[in-house]
């Protein structure tokens, strides 16, 4: 199953390694995580504040919804409805 984190984006449900608030090698001086070090962040709303971040095994999306909203959709997603993790305006 794919989530949809916009018109352009989605990934695989498999794919998804973490849901995170802060990624500690983007905010402060140590680099805590190696495997992160070169990784990009996608910014998918880039208009918007990024209130959340989400890791996959292949990229970092910066998402403009909040954590809990984020972990609530992914919740059905796993129970096998269809959700995006973004809302048009």
């Amino acid at each position: 199953m794919f989530v949809h984190l916009s018109d352009t984006y989605s990934v695989s449900i498999e794919d998804i390694v973490a849901v995170v608030q802060d990624i500690p090698l983007l905010k402060g001086r140590r680099r805590r995580n190696k495997q992160w070090q070169n990784s990009e962040v996608i910014h998918v709303f880039p208009d918007e504040p990024i209130e959340s971040y989400l890791v996959t095994v292949d990229a970092i999306y910066g998402l403009s919804m909040s954590i809990t909203g984020v972990g609530r959709r992914l919740q059905r997603a796993t129970t096998g409805i269809p959700v995006s993790l973004y809302t048009k305006r």
